[in-house]
């Protein structure tokens, strides 16, 4: 269980190293805040196309707008959709997705090449020879999460077939041998997600052979940049896709014990790339991923309430 002191630590390093956008949404997570505020913040981010930029995913400061910039933009609004204005963004941002769909891969490359003309970490670098990222070279990452929110807002979808579309994705993953990237199976479950019961079954096959093969179970381990138990199983109403719950328990633990530790989660895979003017993105990780720690230990019931 996290104490309330060391919870209060924590709010404090999201304070000092978090952007106004994680700032907002601690309030509205745990103070009751203002959600119309975050809107206000993720607008910063939208772009007169539709799509989200400017830095919102951190290890890229591309001001103009990308697919995987602008599923973690509709990732945000999703969860303030009763909002009109929320909506309002969502379906702009779904305009914007329509219009850089790539009939030819049948989903949505990272970003554009032009990433290469702002400061941004190595794994973001558009390989002018492939045509793409390193991202791209597993499908589902972002375009599994996008059909997500596609098909939860299908009714601002213009032209594709989304249900086509999901096909698609639940046929790449069940065709699928090796799996290299945990990134993509994020991705997969929030489509996972908002899928009917029949569609749910089918992907679910993939999703469980993906984290067999992906999951890190050693605890040990978990300093390290590796997927844990919790980035599959983020809440305890979600399905566990076969993890064991002795080691989400042990998962929450070691949560607890870095932010005990450290007052704040520091990104595992290091400082090395945040030079010069990438040096930002470093803080603003610190922010994002201390916030994510504490929303998901409030979710599975892991922060002393405050009266006992």
């Amino acid at each position: 269980m996290l104490s309330n002191d060391i919870f209060e630590e924590a709010r404090k390093s999201i304070m000092a190293y978090g952007r106004p956008l994680e700032r907002s949404l601690l309030e509205v997570y745990f103070y009751e805040g203002s959600k119309a505020n975050v809107v206000e913040e993720l607008k910063k981010f939208q772009n007169e196309d539709g799509g989200f930029g400017h830095g919102l995913e951190s290890d890229f400061r591309l001001p103009y707008s990308s697919p995987i910039a602008t599923s973690v933009g509709i990732r945000h609004l999703s969860k303030l959709d009763e909002l009109e204005e929320a909506r309002a963004m969502i379906k702009k941002a779904i305009g914007y997705l329509e219009s850089c769909f790539d009939e030819n891969r049948n989903g949505w490359f990272a970003v554009p090449k032009e990433v290469n003309d702002f400061p941004h970490a190595p794994w973001w670098h558009y390989d002018e020879e492939h045509g793409m990222t390193i991202i791209d070279s597993n499908w589902g990452n972002p375009s599994a999460e996008i059909l997500a929110y596609l098909y939860e807002y299908k009714e601002y979808v213009r032209n594709l077939d989304v249900d086509e579309l999901i096909e698609f994705a639940i046929d790449a993953i069940e065709n699928k041998e090796e799996f290299d990237s945990e990134h993509e199976i994020y991705c997969y479950i929030k489509l996972y997600e908002v899928l009917p019961d029949k569609l749910q079954k089918k992907l679910k096959r993939g999703i469980e052979a993906a984290i067999g093969q992906l999951i890190e179970h050693e605890k040990e381990k978990w300093v390290e940049y590796v997927p844990m138990p919790l980035d599959f199983v983020e809440n305890p109403n979600a399905d566990k896709f076969g993890i064991e719950g002795f080691k989400i328990k042990e998962n929450l633990d070691f949560m607890i014990g870095q932010l005990e530790q450290n007052q704040k989660i520091i990104p595992p895979w290091g400082q090395e790339f945040y030079m010069e003017d990438l040096k930002p993105a470093y803080n603003e990780w610190i922010g994002e991923l201390t916030l994510k720690a504490l929303i998901r230990l409030d979710q599975y019931g892991a922060i002393e309430k405050k009266d006992a």
